[in-house]
């Protein structure tokens, strides 16, 4: 469905409130939310949350279903790998999309491999106990200087496209410097530029996100914008090719990607959606801009859930 303007304007309207209560948090700092990410990954590799200032009622999910914060991939995690930080000041949330170290376990991915695609390479799975790359995401909500929400996704072998080597492999691409004025966007431009993205999976899209030439996307790290890699069937029968440097999904017929919810770092260019994928997977894809065009694109898919385990948020303008 195509967005307007006036659209965004009712919307920001109806949660005025949102607005100054965000602006309210003084210590939403981009050096204070950092400090509270690197407390989590802290935690987080020693297995233990009881240092980190939680809210009561903090809520944590993992690929869509809620747990208690300590369970699930808090006690398998091991180091980071690879980092990439987007904070939202005017939120107080951040989000991470991280490689990080994790012992393999059979009953994380049962009996499956690696999926094979065209030009993909089926891989056989480590042997258990084998310490090994994974694809982890974690969403950090700050409230009253506590941790009140905690929302990660987890891509491991028998998700789609997994290939965390393929992340790796970008370590030298610049996700987080702080660009100058002129080239940054607007919050609600980034986030439309988001959003129009999920509808462009259609034959002729109503939308437009504007990539740049060229513009590149990894989905759990296989890089889907190398001419004639592979092919995708869309819920229509028909097959999209995927091309060289090229972001578009048109053509690839895929809806119900469920309500999206953002944050955004204008100062770094990035803006990361989280949707329930065809109405299936828990998915967040971060989108790096620059001059008001789409460079990068980063998708981590987890196992199928029933939802993402959260509400629609209203889009606000701050």
């Amino acid at each position: 469905m195509k967005r307007t303007m006036p659209f965004f304007l009712v919307i920001c309207l109806m949660v005025l409130g949102c607005i100054s209560s965000a602006s309210a948090q003084t210590a939403c700092t981009r050096e204070g939310l950092k400090d509270f990410i690197d407390q989590y990954f802290t935690a987080l590799q020693a297995h233990d949350p009881s240092g980190l200032p939680l809210a009561s009622n903090v809520k944590f999910t993992e690929n869509g279903v809620e747990k208690a914060v300590g369970e699930g991939f808090w006690q398998t995690a091991g180091k980071p790998l690879l980092k990439r930080n987007l904070i939202d000041t005017g939120k107080c949330g951040t989000h991470t999309m991280a490689v990080m170290e994790e012992k393999f376990d059979p009953k994380t991915v049962g009996a499956a491999t690696t999926p094979s695609l065209p030009g993909m390479k089926a891989k056989p799975l480590p042997a258990p106990g084998t310490p090994r790359p994974i694809l982890f995401g974690v969403r950090l909500k700050m409230e009253n200087q506590k941790i009140s929400e905690i929302e990660t996704i987890i891509a491991r072998e028998s998700e789609f496209a997994f290939n965390a080597d393929g992340v790796l492999a970008t370590k030298d691409q610049d996700w987080e410097s702080i660009l100058p004025t002129e080239q940054r966007c607007s919050r609600l431009a980034m986030i439309a530029a988001a959003d129009d993205y999920f509808d462009m999976f259609a034959a002729e899209p109503t939308v437009h996100t504007p990539f740049a030439t060229p513009c590149d996307r990894w989905e759990n790290g296989l890089q889907t914008t190398v001419e004639g890699l592979f092919t995708l069937e869309g819920e229509d029968g028909k097959k999209a090719e995927m091309h060289a440097h090229d972001c578009t999904p048109k053509g690839l017929v895929i809806t119900n990607h469920s309500p999206r919810r953002f944050l955004v770092d204008p100062e770094a260019g990035l803006v990361v959606a989280f949707v329930h994928f065809a109405g299936s997977l828990p998915d967040f894809h971060v989108f790096k801009m620059r001059n008001g065009k789409v460079e990068m694109v980063n998708a981590v898919i987890g196992s199928a859930s029933k939802s993402t385990g959260w509400p629609l948020e209203p889009v606000c303008k701050y």
